[in-house]
């Protein structure tokens, strides 16, 4: 078993915890004498300490709490079931619950309780039914016309002939696990044989760790569904869209040429590029290539921003710079991550070598003359027999990526940081789920931009990372333009709000334009309401899940704030009526982001779903005062299956004037204090009466140092993420009727099911159905009148209803408890008590899946139950 497993087994007694710190602590020593004369090698032996205890501190920023002495599970181990999440907790309150409740239970309620439970068991009896409910993958197989894609067959129906494209993140999941299966082999048995060098080897596992990194090819083709452009590329060139086309559906009717080129336009040098993707005909582009960003003001009909997106994804998006795969974090995993750089080839799957050697590694010949297979590693050249054992290539094969992602957890230990890298230490605190202690310099605003060039410009341009070029590129643009005229980076899909399918008559500002796959109510074929807004549940549900995931493997410090701190605060989800999802930075974590992950493309742990999301930074954030051109987002986490995307901003000391707004709010003690502000103009700052730095990010949110740390973690979707210290005056002063109106927009909180029901679900369960306005319900459902249990009943027979209130109800019984902790009898904030805390934190696990996988509700589940 390897130090990771034996480390996150359960203890079993305080006597073996104490056995098992000492064998640490000395098995520590040890590595880290080793790794003075290994050069600094690193070996899984580290990744156990990152575990179990403290490092030199990297992170001087942070400080720990007082509950560091408490040795918590380093594994966020996932529950079987929603129902279970907090079994920790429960049972330490079991007791003293039961006897609360037979004391204050009357026989009806007891009875209502009974009825209650009758109708979530019969979720559990009829899961074809209540399909929604069960989130695990079910159809991960794939049958493939496999000769379709190899070279050996190639012919007019083969793929990279065919002017059609082919997707499924099945397909493409199995070859690049396959690939990164096969190269770790590869290197680890190079490292043995040439070397004799087992280092890289830690109980019988290949440590990823210890390995050069991988590079593979990449094309944007076989990550996005690009296929409903297929209804383009399979007319005729002379009857397929062109620029006037899109011209013609674009308000103001404007010169395309700004964006839009015909095909039948573009040079031969262009083409020749284009080619060398993986394309042989000019009749595989559509009859438009689109190689900008339609103008905002230039709004077009949702299903023409959709072709604007995949044709423009198709030719110009520039790949990314890195792929991260989440690991598991479940059963006997730790989490980790499986990581590989793309190269420059830009070569889509049909014409790479990656699909025959997928074979060759199934035992199948595919090499049309010469059996030997030319293998290039790390500058040299290994050759090996590939007919020896080798059988005919059939017609159809079964693709099986979800064996092959378990083959490769169960053979290679996956990456994780080590000491040197920054992050460290946030990464050990926050796999504890310690209280994180903020210190004002990690808000203070970096060099100068010219300091910043000057450092990486003084450096051989050999010896820069992608990333770091990359960088140093933003550093010399952002140079280029101040606060007030700098150009706006990010973009978005504007749609047409009188088209008649766009029922909310929505304008598109919420997607990204790049991955605009349709906005999430716009009337689609065959999808009823009910399917838009599970789709939509998925998209934000998954969002938040994979970004808490990649924050925290990679040790970077975010926290929930707006809208979704609003949301958390009443019971611990997300507003089912807002698409937004906001989260908070300092800004020496966002400088991180953008040194080390910008255009990084990060992929869902394989075994729960086939997500994307892109990691993109604002090449203007450099510049730290209010944004006149809209610039106050500094990152984004898109996903690229939807172009949904999670808000960024990073805080940071500036010279910007705190707004007059927080200068004439009186009734909040803790913003009192701004309206009271002096520059320390040497430095840039703002200083306010009790010498704190203030901090802001670029649009008006401003903010000192106790209002923010120390930082706390909580759940929301059954996902771990950080709140701030202060939670309820801040959500005061944004939302003045946010934290007390039982009713938004139509949408009416219901107490009983901890969930917000819309009006037309609760108007036929009112005892007086003609009175129907916003102030009538709320007489009948808030104190002192209340939802009787009869009228709740009535609720939890809407099937989606039900669905979510099984889903929901131990995440939000949770976060009732939760705020026990965090809030006083008044529902204001209070001081962290510690010691609770430590027992508290022990529900804070990531478990599965709230919301089924977006591809499998799409493309099987939704169309297998659709009705």
């Amino acid at each position: 078993m390897s130090l990771v497993k034996s480390i996150t087994s359960t203890k079993q007694s305080n006597k073996l915890i104490k056995g098992i710190l000492f064998t640490l602590v000395l098995m520590n020593l040890i590595y880290f004498t080793l790794v003075i004369h290994n050069n600094n090698k690193e070996s899984i032996s580290l990744i156990a300490s990152k575990l179990s205890s403290p490092a030199n501190n990297k992170d001087q920023s942070i400080s720990n709490t007082a509950d560091d002495e408490l040795l918590s599970s380093s594994k966020q181990q996932q529950q079987d079931t929603h129902e279970s999440v907090l079994e920790e907790h429960e049972k330490e309150q079991q007791k003293q619950q039961q006897q609360q409740q037979q004391q204050s239970l009357s026989d009806e309620d007891i009875q209502f309780k009974k009825l209650v439970d009758v109708k979530l068991n019969s979720i559990k009896k009829n899961q074809d039914k209540y399909y929604m409910t069960d989130t695990d993958l079910h159809e991960t197989k794939i049958n493939v016309p496999i000769k379709q894609f190899l070279r050996k067959y190639e012919s007019s129906e083969s793929w990279i002939n065919k002017n059609e494209l082919y997707y499924d993140p099945r397909f493409t999941l199995s070859i690049y696990l396959n690939e990164l299966y096969m190269q770790y082999l590869e290197m680890s048995d190079e490292q043995l044989i040439d070397a004799n060098d087992n280092q890289h080897l830690i109980g019988g596992k290949i440590n990823s760790n210890e390995l050069p990194e991988i590079s593979l090819p990449f094309n944007w083709v076989d990550w996005i569904d690009l296929t409903m452009l297929n209804k383009e590329l399979s007319k005729p060139m002379d009857q397929r869209l062109k620029c006037h086309d899109i011209q013609e559906n674009s308000h103001s009717r404007p010169d395309t040429s700004y964006f839009c080129t015909d095909n039948e336009d573009i040079s031969e040098e262009t083409f020749q590029q284009f080619f060398k993707m993986g394309y042989k005909y000019k009749t595989q582009f559509p009859g438009f290539i689109i190689n900008d960003h339609e103008r905002h003001e230039h709004y077009c009909d949702n299903d023409y921003r959709v072709m604007q997106a995949k044709a423009y994804t198709m030719t110009h998006l520039v790949n990314p710079l890195k792929v991260i795969i989440l690991g598991d974090d479940k059963k006997d995993s730790n989490g980790g991550t499986f990581e590989f750089n793309v190269d420059n080839s830009n070569t889509r799957l049909t014409s790479s070598k990656l699909i025959d050697r997928y074979m060759e590694t199934h035992g199948y010949y595919t090499h049309k003359q010469d059996s030997n297979v030319d293998i290039v590693r790390n500058g040299k050249r290994f050759f090996f027999d590939s007919s020896e054992d080798q059988n005919e290539v059939p017609d159809t094969i079964e693709m099986d990526y979800l064996s092959i992602w378990n083959k490769l957890n169960e053979k290679v230990v996956p990456k994780y940081l080590s000491p040197n890298e920054t992050g460290y230490n946030n990464f050990l605190n926050m796999r504890d789920k310690n209280v994180m202690v903020l210190q004002e310099s990690k808000f203070m605003e970096p060099p100068s931009i010219a300091s910043q060039i000057q450092q990486y410009t003084g450096k051989p341009e050999a010896e820069l990372s992608p990333q770091e070029k990359l960088y140093l590129q933003g550093l010399q643009e952002c140079s280029k333009y101040t606060d007030k005229n700098e150009i706006r980076y990010f973009r978005m899909a504007v749609i047409n709000p009188g088209d008649p399918k766009n029922r909310e008559n929505e304008w598109g500002w919420h997607y990204d334009w790049r991955f605009f796959n349709g906005a999430l109510n716009y009337e689609k074929p065959n999808w009823n309401q009910q399917e838009l807004t599970h789709r939509t549940n998925i998209i934000l549900d998954r969002l938040l899940r994979n970004w808490s995931k990649f924050a925290m493997e990679k040790g970077i410090i975010t926290w929930i704030m707006h809208g979704p701190l609003l949301s958390w605060y009443w019971n611990g989800l997300l507003f089912p009526y807002d698409n937004d999802i906001d989260i908070q930075m300092p800004i020496d974590e966002l400088v991180n982001l953008a040194k080390n992950y910008n255009q990084t493309l990060v992929v869902e742990n394989p075994s729960e779903g086939y997500g994307k999301y892109l990691i993109e930074v604002n090449t203007y954030f450099h510049n730290r005062g209010i944004s006149v051109e809209q610039n106050h987002i500094d990152a984004r986490f898109h996903d690229v299956d939807s172009g949904i995307y999670i808000d960024i901003t990073a805080l940071s000391s500036s010279n910007a004037e705190v707004p007059g707004e927080y200068k004439q709010e009186k009734t909040i003690k803790l913003i009192d204090d701004l309206a009271k502000p002096h520059s320390n103009e040497d430095k840039g700052e703002q200083i306010n009466s009790e010498n704190q730095l203030i901090f802001n990010d670029r649009r008006k949110h401003f903010y000192k140092i106790d209002q923010i740390s120390p930082l706390k973690f909580t759940m929301m979707q059954g996902i771990p993420v950080m709140v701030p210290n202060q939670i309820t005056n801040r959500l005061q002063f944004e939302y003045s009727k946010g934290l007390n109106s039982l009713e938004f927009d139509d949408w009416f909180y219901i107490k009983q099911l901890n969930l917000w029901i819309h009006k037309d679900n609760i108007i036929p369960i009112l005892n007086d159905q003609t009175k129907t306005s916003k102030e009538d319900i709320l007489k009948q459902i808030q104190p002192p009148s209340s939802l009787s249990n009869d009228q709740i009943l009535k609720l939890l027979n809407n099937e989606e209803i039900l669905q979510e209130y099984y889903l929901t109800k131990s995440l939000t019984r949770f976060h009732d408890f939760e705020k026990q902790i965090l809030f006083d009898d008044n529902g204001n904030d209070k001081p962290i008590d510690l010691i609770k805390y430590k027992t508290y934190k022990k529900g804070l696990k990531m478990v599965k899946p709230l919301r089924k996988a977006l591809y499998e509700y799409e493309n099987i589940e939704r169309i297998k139950h659709h009705h």
